[in-house]
């Protein structure tokens, strides 16, 4: 079973190579390979994090199973197909839908509560939409506290979509900065424990079932 410390290795090992690669923007045009790196190293961190936070409910890992294959929305005689980053099932349950992302604009954030809405009508199981995001771009206090309270257009938006509640959890202290990219070694930004841990037990939250098995997982954690 992967491990706390092996996500912030891998972390690591992803941002310095796309430090490795902004070293030879001059010669090769790097820019997109950065934010593909980037923007899987979220949606792998994200993976792990769900498997740990699983492993604390049930020894049976083939209970569990990620995917992003598409959903068919059906209105009438139209067929519209759309997914979101990862897919948790429980199961063969449609449990979670999570969008990964290296920053979240608040400009995605509406297309991304157009799209939960849209799932949550077509698959009633879903009990839970997480927006995972390495760092913050939506304002707030995303990147100041690890329970944040959200920035006021997010909560704006949030009730205008009162069918889904989007869980945002920010992986890095602090808030992006266009200027000092992740990406230059001076302005590199570890993973900390506590968020991480904090991630682990809002997911773990959603997959249990019911509220007497988070209470009975809870009470079995303070033993």
């Amino acid at each position: 079973m992967v491990s706390i410390e092996d996500i912030k290795h891998e972390y690591e090992r992803a941002i310095l190579k796309c430090q490795e690669l902004y070293a030879i923007r001059r010669t090769k045009d790097t820019a997109g390979a950065i934010r593909s790196i980037k923007g899987k190293i979220v949606e792998d961190i994200t993976k792990n994090l769900v498997k740990i936070a699983w492993s604390g409910i049930s020894s049976d890992e083939g209970r569990l199973r990620m995917d992003r294959k598409k959903i068919v929305i059906k209105t009438n005689d139209e067929v519209y197909k759309l997914s979101q980053d990862l897919h948790i099932f429980i199961d063969n349950v449609f449990r979670i839908s999570v969008e990964c992302k290296s920053y979240t604009e608040v400009g995605v954030y509406k297309e991304i509560l157009v799209d939960a809405t849209l799932l949550k009508k077509a698959v009633l199981s879903i009990n839970a939409f997480f927006v995972v995001q390495l760092e913050n771009f939506l304002g707030g206090d995303y990147g100041l506290k690890i329970g944040a309270k959200g920035s006021d257009s997010v909560i704006t938006l949030n009730r205008v979509f009162p069918q889904v509640n989007i869980n945002v959890i920010t992986l890095l202290d602090g808030d992006r900065d266009i200027k000092n990219p992740l990406h230059l070694p001076e302005y590199f930004k570890p993973l900390t424990g506590e968020r991480l841990n904090y991630a682990i037990e809002q997911f773990a939250e959603s997959l249990l079932p019911c509220k007497s098995q988070r209470e009975g997982m809870s009470n079995a954690i303070s033993a």
